[in-house]
């Protein structure tokens, strides 16, 4: 039926231009800038982009009720390695001499041509999945209005002085043969060759220096050996040979080297060792051909964690080496390309891949005897996250972003940001605390060019904004078009363009005022900028929000997002990734097509978007059957109810409540979403329907079907569908327009308001308590076996004088509801305890209950206790929240069914009257049940054959089943029930 539902409501919704109407509904209203983190167009959305969009469609279309003017605009990443790659592979190219080969501006429209060609069909794949942003206008970060903003920023950079060049170690992918940025970075487990090399003391016979390294390939551009002046070395004798290493390194290093026999001859401080020459182990190289190699001292970079203490020094191979070479004047050696082979200087290496060439340098090491120990070790190892190729550590010509010199603007900036959940401003504190400065400038083809300008003839160099300060436009601002423009120097010189393209996170970072056209179109900017809610995963704290802040921070000194809500990942049920070589994949098509699209819209959204979503066909089946309760309780309306306006002079108790709670519902879930937590919203409102409308007010309800019912339903669920709205959109339109239809769909609705003087508190809190009674009752119920609908003659309450005023007031609902025919009260002294008495709440719990009590304006006592019984809590049978404060009521005894503040006591006496009736209710059970295999409606009154023991029950027979009761033969379809070792017949006929 849902399905059906939502093909109707598509139809409907495309006929009549629903969504787009909808996007533009709010036009000049207060603004809310919702910002789309770019993705890339692959053509396929999996379960987590799902989960990413309805998420922030849920968000627009709640600020669009609320009455703002949304801007609900998509974007895509269309630039960068990624789509290089992919076209790369496609052509069968090797290396960037194949792409030149082929030809810069050919293989730019192929790449252009790619990062295009599957927008059409996201677009479609999200909004079938209810997401309604303005796809006929999505922000590209190819188009040249976009270019010209970023251009603006790195301008910005260069008039601040952040922009500069310069020669430093950069991870360096060798298959794309361009820099790769710290937050490009993710890591793998790789096996390499774990090497400790001797290195000659110059002037002393025998005398070593003894090193550790797994990166053999960096050897050749030695230049130092680092110590640590706070450590104490020993000088070893191993037969002929003296090694120098850490003392408390020694066993252990001698112990791995297979070497029982060695003495200590003499033990120092390491700041001895402060400038001791040695030998190069590759004189020959023409790259060490000036090298005068010498031990310095570094506190910092040193360690006892591994190795032998002593550390090989290659400032052109790690940043740690840079930093120690810089401060001791070292020449800074790279003989290495950036397609990973070692240049001319490296002498016999030359032209070889350096993790290749690692087998031939361990076998030169050994021939030259200074290999004291090798083997082969499994270790965290970068790799380029976009084609997975390991990565080098390169010292190359780069431009930089100082980003050292805003780091305490960026942090300090952060603080201002609202982050859901809170640890997620600590994480990107972490990170930003991290940041070296930004290696921007990239050697590829297709991205955002570099707008430097050098002079040949002076080396002035010229960054320009914009397109305005070109002499002329060309027709297209990549490469290579961009590249023929050639500016004029004041020096009379020529000024070319430096090759280079940005790295791709600088395009995303502009983002919130590129999309807006902004500086050539200032006045959408002004009164948009910056974004109020950003809404991604994890990864973009190293990603899109790291980009993002440093560029706004460049550009307009602020932080370009007030709200961030960062969501988990989606996982298999067992919280493992979901992978084709596992076979644990769903689509989201696969969960519409087997219940609806709403279905898992629900499913995600009352998720905690804080954890990781584990995905289960079980949870949705659970989902699904949340939605059968929801289109019953409608259907009960339009079968049972009139619509009509509320009116409160035909309103009983039960009424009361019901219309409370809803306006309290209301006023919480305007409070979650407007604070970002739309999932405690959805998890109230899906409790409110279940519990309180569906299994308690509509059981109250079924005898009256009265006005006053009639206006109670009317009034709640019309604006129930506007709560349901943003995460059901289909099941909320297809319902509203059955049964209310005031305007033309739902989504032209308005958020609704509460009504404060439909709030009483009183009468909620004295319903809790009838609610928990009739629960204990059916608990008791079911450890003695008794079935619900058998009547029972009494039941005795225990409990506090708050309690029994509530049972005085609502005597007949625990009669009703607990189908006893009589109840008796009791008072009973309740002793609460303190709140920090976690004795009484058990140690496990500690943590929890912290937890709950920084959260205590959020939270239902009511809730609080069913959560913590979901997770075995038995140490406590009531709760109460009371000034801020939570109290215990210590477990009553394990033979007393209890609820928060008593227990009860049930009077199983079972005579033969209360047999007759349990009979009669098992009848009426059956009855029922047939009408509904055969079709009947409920208004639809049919002949009912009983046999003539009956027959003083007459009338209550035909008011329970809406029949026409006939007694002696059975007739028509017949039924049965066993009872008490009898079978009684009846039989049904139109």
């Amino acid at each position: 039926m849902l399905k059906e539902m939502e093909k109707e409501v598509k139809e409907f919704w495309e006929k009549n231009n629903i969504p787009e109407r909808a996007l533009n509904l709010r036009k000049g209203a207060k603004k809310f800038f919702f910002m789309d983190g770019p993705p890339y167009a692959t053509g396929y959305i999996h379960m987590g982009t799902a989960w990413n969009k309805i998420l922030k469609d849920f968000y627009i279309r709640f600020f669009r009720m609320l009455g703002y003017d949304v801007w609900a605009q998509p974007g895509y990443d269309t630039h960068g390695l990624p789509i290089e790659n992919k076209v790369e592979k496609k052509l069968g190219f090797k290396n960037k001499r194949d792409i030149e080969d082929f030809g810069v501006e050919r293989f730019n429209e192929e790449c252009k041509k790619f990062a295009t060609e599957f927008i059409e069909i996201m677009n479609k794949q999200f909004h079938n999945l209810g997401v309604w942003m303005d796809w006929k206008n999505p922000y590209l970060t190819l188009e040249s209005y976009y270019i010209e903003s970023a251009w603006f920023t790195f301008k910005k950079a260069f008039e601040r002085g952040l922009l500069y060049k310069a020669r430093y170690p950069v991870h360096v992918c060798p298959h794309c043969e361009t820099a790769v940025a710290y937050n490009e970075i993710e890591y793998f487990k790789a096996k390499d060759p774990s090497i400790y090399v001797k290195f000659r003391v110059k002037d002393r016979e025998n005398e070593f220096l003894l090193i550790w390294t797994t990166t053999p390939w960096t050897l050749p551009a030695n230049v130092a050996i680092m110590a640590n002046p706070r450590l104490e070395y020993a000088r070893v004798r191993i037969k002929n040979e003296v090694l120098i290493l850490a003392k408390e390194l020694v066993e252990k290093v001698m112990k791995k080297a297979g070497i029982q026999k060695y003495e200590i001859i003499e033990t120092f401080s390491g700041k001895e060792l402060a400038n001791l020459e040695y030998e190069s182990l590759f004189p020959e190289l023409p790259v060490q051909k000036n090298v005068k190699p010498k031990v310095v001292l570094s506190e910092q970079f040193v360690s006892l964690q591994e190795g032998t203490g002593l550390v090989h020094c290659a400032p052109g191979h790690g940043r740690e080496d840079y930093k120690v070479g810089r401060e001791y004047n070292l020449p800074v050696l790279c003989p290495v390309n950036m397609d990973g082979t070692y240049k001319k200087e490296a002498g016999k290496y030359a032209g070889k891949f350096v993790k290749e060439a690692d087998k031939e340098i361990i076998a030169d090491l050994e021939s030259k005897g200074a290999l004291f120990h090798k083997e082969t070790i499994t270790h965290d190892y970068p790799q380029c996250w976009r084609c997975k190729t390991p990565l080098l550590f390169l010292a190359v010509e780069q431009w930089f972003f100082r980003v050292s010199a805003i780091r305490d603007k960026l942090l300090e900036e952060n603080e201002k940001v609202n982050w859901i959940p809170k640890y997620a401003k600590l994480r990107f504190k972490n990170w930003l605390e991290s940041l070296d400065d930004w290696p921007i400038s990239r050697q590829r083809y297709w991205g955002i060019p570099l707008p430097i300008w050098i002079c040949e003839k002076c080396g002035k160099i010229k960054v320009i904004g914009s397109v305005k300060e070109l002499p002329s436009q060309p027709k297209d601002l990549h490469r290579p078009y961009i590249d023929r423009i050639v500016l004029h120097c004041e020096c009379s010189g020529k000024m070319h363009r430096v090759k280079d393209v940005l790295d791709v996170w600088f395009d995303s970072g502009v983002a919130s005022w590129a999309s807006l056209k902004y500086p050539k179109e200032k006045e959408l900017f002004e009164r948009m900028w910056p974004s109020d809610l950003q809404i991604e995963g994890p990864d973009q704290i190293r990603g899109w929000w790291n980009s993002q802040i440093i560029t706004s921070v460049i550009t307009f000194d602020r932080a370009p997002f007030k709200n961030i809500i960062m969501h988990g990942l989606v996982l298999d049920e067992k919280g493992a990734k979901m992978s084709k070589s596992l076979g644990n994949i769903v689509n989201p098509e696969d969960v519409a097509e087997k219940y609806c699209v709403d279905v898992l819209r629900f499913a995600l959204l009352r998720s905690d978007p804080a954890n990781d979503f584990y995905f289960s066909w079980r949870d949705m089946e659970s989902v699904n059957k949340f939605f059968t309760i929801l289109v019953n309780v409608y259907k009960y309306f339009g079968t049972y109810c009139e619509h009509c306006e509320l009116e409160e002079n035909l309103l009983k108790k039960e009424d009361r409540w019901l219309l409370s709670r809803f306006n309290s519902l209301i006023k919480n879930v305007k409070k979650y979403c407007k604070n970002f937590h739309g999932f405690k919203a959805l998890q109230e409102i899906e409790n409110f329907v279940i519990q309180d409308l569906s299994r308690w007010y509509i059981k109250l309800v079924r005898e009256r079907k009265d006005k006053g019912v009639s206006s109670t339903l009317s009034y709640v669920l019309e604006r129930l569908l506007y709560l349901l709205a943003p995460s059901i959109p289909h099941v909320s339109e297809w319902l509203y327009r059955k049964h209310f239809g005031y305007k033309e769909s739902v989504h032209f609705c308005d958020f609704p308001e509460v009504s404060e003087k439909l709030i009483d508190k009183d009468i909620e809190e004295k319903m809790r308590f009838v609610k928990e009674i009739v629960e204990a009752i059916y608990e008791d119920r079911y450890n003695k076996r008794i079935k619900i609908r058998y009547p029972l003659r009494k039941v005795r309450i225990y409990a506090s004088e708050r309690v029994i005023e509530a049972v005085r007031e609502m005597e007949n609902i625990v009669k009703l509801m607990g189908n006893v025919e009589k109840v008796e009260i009791e008072p009973r002294e309740i002793q609460w305890e303190a709140k920090l008495n976690y004795g009484i709440v058990g140690r496990k719990y500690k943590e929890m209950v912290k937890k709950i009590e920084r959260e205590l304006e959020e939270i239902d006592a009511g809730k609080l206790k069913e959560k913590m019984e979901r997770e075995g809590f038995v140490e406590v049978a009531g709760i109460r929240l009371e000034k801020g404060e939570i109290f215990f009521v210590p477990k009553i005894e394990e033979s007393k069914t209890s609820f928060s503040e008593g227990w009860i006591e049930l009077d199983t006496t079972v005579d033969e009257e209360l047999k007759r009736k349990w009979l009669l209710r098992e009848l009426v059970r059956s009855i029922q049940e047939k009408r509904k295999k055969l079709g009947l409606s409920v208004h639809e009154k049919v002949k009912l054959y009983l046999s003539k023991e009956f027959e003083n029950e007459k009338e209550f027979f035909e008011k329970e089943t809406n029949t026409y009761v006939i007694f002696g033969k059975i007739k028509g379809e017949k039924g049965k029930v066993e009872f008490k070792g009898r079978i009684y017949e009846f039989g049904i006929e139109k």
